[in-house]
């Protein structure tokens, strides 16, 4: 296997730190992964001794949850009687990751491990990105790179989470390396303070009360921690002038689209789609109007007077599970739920494990769904492939972590 692990490493080693800031290196070393998959299973080689068959019997529920978005689609086409390639091409990211799991398997503990310092890297990377594109936070284009601005903060606050998370594989004694973490947890704020994004702002309360609660203090302590964290950020938020403006123009576009004046706002327009999607959807419940049908179906309900032109213009729903049960029906829907909640399952039992290196990789698992979910109530992560694979290698590698770690405790 060594020639085999080594590409492997390089893979789960470099795609947080690249996912966001370079074009497509997210999806190399997806790819990467998936390439030395199948050469593992042309040559019959096992990782840890464990044959793909054996991973696919052992972790059905959650390969299935995985590739459900793939079957939604399919169902999709099937009931329209159309086939286009193009639009499996977002659920494929996410359903070869039976594959994309046994293989990381391969890689040793230590290096698995070392997607903390590829987390810090990532963070930091942006961080230097997202400053010199908004000329330090004075404009706000939609895009940083490749991203929009808002998935770009969503991803980044993310890491910087995972990142304090990863303190739980430090000795305490490691003070430089523990104040450096909560650094970099300070830093993908400030990226979120750059990005001006609202979305994300919605998650770091949650992220913040997740995080405190996961560590293994006790409960008056967590409550002290939580108090302290929540007091800080607030003031932090409170004499932004940017996050002051932000939250302004987001209350006066909700009061301008209740009043039914100006509905061409930012959060007119998505309070539009939203009741667009949920229009549309009613035609084509069981199986959706799909993908390649959304925009005719919002210009047809602005030609009828029911949403603008601008928001007819737009691709999506902006909010992930009522594009994918508009445009794959209930059964899209359950997948994109599944895709959250079954693998948030098989981190969340693992949270409370005798062990700390099991516990924080559990915890930056389930905070790892946790956020896709809460972004996902505002944009559409799974909208941009280089995410999916950051999804669905996450996943396999801090799974792949706990596996391994327990096979370790038993041997000593």
């Amino acid at each position: 296997m060594s020639y085999i692990r080594w590409p492997v490493i390089l893979a789960v080693v470099l795609f947080p730190a690249v996912t966001i800031v370079l074009h497509n290196a997210g999806n190399a070393c997806l790819y990467l992964l998936l390439i030395c998959s199948v050469v593992a299973l042309v040559l019959r080689r096992k990782p840890m001794g464990i044959a793909f068959g054996e991973i696919l019997k052992g972790y059905w529920p959650l390969h299935l949850a995985m590739g459900s978005l793939f079957i939604a689609v399919m169902f999709n086409q099937l009931s329209l009687g159309t086939f286009e390639a193009k639009q499996y091409d977002r659920a494929l990211r996410l359903a070869i990751f039976a594959p994309i799991f046994w293989i990381v398997l391969a890689a040793p503990l230590k290096y698995l491990k070392s997607i903390q310092w590829a987390l810090i890297c990532g963070v930091i990377a942006a961080a230097i990105k997202i400053y010199l594109v908004t000329d330090g936070g004075i404009s706000r284009p939609s895009n940083i790179g490749f991203l929009l601005i808002i998935a770009f903060s969503d991803i980044a606050l993310l890491m910087g989470c995972m990142t304090l998370l990863s303190i739980g594989w430090n000795h305490h004694s490691n003070k430089m390396i523990i104040g450096l973490k909560f650094l970099i947890f300070v830093t993908s704020i400030y990226i979120s303070i750059l990005g001006q994004s609202r979305g994300t702002w919605i998650a770091i309360p949650f992220f913040i009360i997740f995080m405190i609660m996961s560590w293994g203090v006790q409960l008056c302590h967590k409550l002290m921690l939580l108090i302290f964290s929540l007091v800080v950020v607030g003031s932090v938020f409170t004499f932004s002038d940017k996050v002051e403006t932000r939250i302004a123009e987001g209350k006066s576009d909700i009061s301008l689209y209740m009043q039914g004046g100006n509905v061409d706002t930012s959060l007119g327009i998505r309070l539009q789609l939203w009741r667009a999607s949920w229009e549309l959807f009613k035609q084509r419940p069981a199986f959706g109007i799909g993908r390649q049908n959304f925009g005719i179906g919002l210009e047809a309900l602005s030609a009828k007077n029911q949403i603008s032109t601008a928001a007819a213009s737009l691709a999506h729903s902006h909010n992930e599970l009522l594009f994918n049960l508009t445009i794959l029906g209930i059964f899209g829907f359950l997948a994109n739920l599944s895709i959250y909640c079954v693998p948030a399952y098989y981190f969340f039992r693992d949270m409370r494990h005798s062990d700390r290196d099991v516990r924080a990789a559990a915890a930056m698992g389930v905070l790892l769904c946790i956020g896709f979910f809460i972004f996902g109530l505002t944009d559409l992560m799974f909208f941009w492939t280089v995410l999916g694979g950051f999804y669905c290698m996450s996943v396999a590698t801090f799974l792949a972590i706990i596996i391994k770690r327990k096979k370790e405790l038993k041997v000593d």
